[in-house]
């Protein structure tokens, strides 16, 4: 049923085509038969629809102020949801459930590059700043930090009742390097105490560089180690020590909490006696 009838009566009574009207009024002739048949939904913003039947209602020579107020009354009982812009159509199939939507090809190709770069960086740290070159040395070295007997015997930590220990960086042993004797343990056996009261020789070493050593402290069998950088060895002995040092220049020596600096120089193999032995 038309909303409109007058204006479409009064235009052909004029004998006016919807075309006529276009030409002079230069509005669409979409928009012409929307306002005579009421569809005003099809029609343009507010301000816009409300000119163009303002000036189609002038060019019929006609009042508009009631085709205005029945344009502006439809919008009182019109679903406002009509007018919205539509919504994509989202199918979703009975039983299952809506997805996350897939990556793009770009972002893809963006995570693929950050991944390639996080490569490339990390395999420039790895050439730039490769692992410490191990100083070539007599023996074939032990593992780290392990003490090794020379007749066969299994490798042992430091053992308080030899007088021996390794450190790790950033550990002190202040009694030792002080030339103190340590204090024997309240639960030590007789044997060990009466022993560790003979020593009176302390020899700490402290790595600058890795560093394998071999030291014999008096009659007792010579032990081998193998030093990284910052680690620190404490021997005591109760007449002298006898050290072999495959990096003379990366290690440290001390004799009584007294520096004796770098034996030698850097990767020289050498043999060395503390203390050294009185001439006359």
């Amino acid at each position: 049923m038309s909303q409109d009838p007058d204006l479409k009566h009064i235009r052909q009574s004029k004998g006016l085509t919807i075309e006529d009207i276009a030409r002079r009024t230069r509005i669409r002739s979409r928009f012409i038969e929307a306002i005579e048949e009421g569809n005003y939904h099809l029609l343009p913003e507010k301000y816009y629809a409300e000119t163009f039947i303002k000036v189609y209602a002038e060019t019929l020579g006609i009042d508009s102020a009631p085709f205005l107020d029945r344009y502006r009354g439809s919008f009182r009982t019109t679903d406002t949801a009509t007018r919205k812009e539509p919504q994509p159509d989202i199918k979703v199939e009975p039983g299952k459930k809506m997805t996350r939507p897939v990556l793009t090809k770009k972002q893809c190709r963006v995570i693929g590059w950050t991944v390639s770069l996080a490569l490339i960086a990390a395999l420039i740290v790895f050439i730039l700043y490769p692992r410490e070159t191990i100083v070539e040395i007599p023996a074939p070295p032990p593992p780290a930090g392990k003490p090794v007997a020379s007749d066969g015997e299994s490798p042992a930590q430091g053992d308080p009742s030899k007088g021996e220990a390794v450190e790790k960086p950033g550990t002190l042993q202040e009694k030792a390097d002080a030339g103190e004797t340590p204090a024997p343990k309240k639960d030590a056996p007789p044997a060990a105490v009466a022993e560790e009261t003979k020593k009176k020789y302390t020899l700490r070493v402290e790595a600058k560089e890795l560093t394998w050593l071999r030291v014999k402290e008096d009659r007792q069998a010579a032990r081998q180690y193998l030093l990284q950088p910052g680690e620190r060895l404490s021997r005591q002995a109760a007449e002298r020590f006898e050290i072999d040092i495959g990096n003379a220049g990366g290690v440290e020596l001390f004799l009584q909490g007294k520096s004796l600096g770098a034996p030698g120089k850097r990767g020289e193999v050498l043999r060395l006696v503390l203390p050294e032995e009185k001439t006359d």
